[in-house]
């Protein structure tokens, strides 16, 4: 399955979102200085990558090609290793974030992808070897680095408690109220980032209403509630580390972009707690199977085709054609 997922997004042509805008980071560079001097707003991993392709004299389509094996290759190798239903839970990271997320977002992808391999040294608490995986995954995606607050969380902040939960959901609602008003804090956003906050394009979010955001707690809560994660040492980690998913999309309020892309890192764990919640779900094991398939096809429908992102993929063209 890896190999299709990896041709699918690898030798697509002019397909789905961003393809046109990582086409011109790619061409864009004229030197090895163009990497690290900001002038191509990317961060300089993925440009370097970039940039030893153009060197090999390798084009654009051989570079998507490689970048799509690679991210894919590492997602399936880390779910073979840390996962007893590897392929279950690849099936539902298709469902929910392969199409509509990382075939577009791929410098966000790898960077996520990156951050699996953090979670081992999160739980046994080596913060050196947490940190430079942390700052490998910043090196294609800054938002990465984010993912320090997983470990504060994790480690320092979290006791598993009821009155816990629902004091941080609440401290993300009233920051999601403040966040609305950006005349109180934009004095300190770098005027890069500043259209972010006033922009209507970028700040009509639906906040509470959101449906991901609804999705999302009601998978949260749903595990919570009805299973024994929180006795499951692994996976009480992936847990918490969604929970933060959810505050954040919270605490940006109508904000959709910044909360989208700053929840991207942890919203990424669902591929492990969704399945997790359905397959701990009743006592028979072909019940709770055919309920997850069932499940992780409803979310393609609405993540996918409801939503209307398939539309981006009308039609989908390959260097085969």
């Amino acid at each position: 399955m890896v190999g299709l997922l990896a041709i699918l997004a690898g030798l697509r042509y002019y397909s789905g979102y961003d393809f046109v805008s990582y086409y011109y980071f790619f061409y864009d560079l004229t030197g090895l200085s163009d990497v690290f001097n900001g002038s191509i707003d990317a961060e300089p991993g993925y440009l370097f990558l970039n940039y030893l392709f153009l060197k090999l004299g390798l084009n654009y389509y051989a570079f998507i090609l490689f970048f799509a094996f690679l991210s894919m290759g590492l997602l399936v190798n880390y779910l073979y290793k840390n996962n007893p239903y590897p392929s279950l839970v690849l099936f539902y990271y298709f469902s929910r974030f392969f199409l509509a997320r990382d075939m577009g977002q791929i410098r966000g992808s790898i960077a996520s992808i990156i951050l699996l391999y953090s979670v081992k040294y999160m739980q046994q608490k080596q913060l050196f070897r947490f940190l430079l995986v942390v700052g490998i995954a910043s090196l294609f995606h800054i938002t990465a680095l984010i993912f320090i607050v997983g470990y504060v969380y994790e480690n320092y902040l979290h006791n598993g408690s009821w009155l816990q939960v629902m004091v941080l959901f609440g401290l993300a609602v009233a920051a999601g109220i403040v966040v609305q008003m950006p005349q109180l804090y934009l004095w300190a956003v770098p005027d890069r980032y500043a259209p972010y906050f006033t922009n209507p394009a970028y700040t009509g979010g639906q906040w509470l209403l959101n449906p991901v955001l609804l999705m999302q707690l009601l998978i949260f809560f749903g595990t919570l509630l009805f299973t024994n994660i929180r006795k499951d040492e692994k996976y009480r980690t992936y847990h918490n580390l969604y929970f933060l998913a959810s505050l954040i999309l919270i605490a940006f309020g109508n904000l959709a972009t910044v909360g989208g892309r700053l929840s991207s890192p942890f919203a990424t764990y669902e591929m492990f707690v969704a399945p997790y919640f359905i397959l701990n779900f009743t006592k028979n094991k072909m019940v709770n199977l055919i309920f997850c398939l069932g499940f992780t096809v409803v979310i393609f429908l609405l993540i996918f085709i409801l939503s209307g992102d398939y539309a981006y993929f009308i039609p989908y063209d390959t260097l085969l054609k």
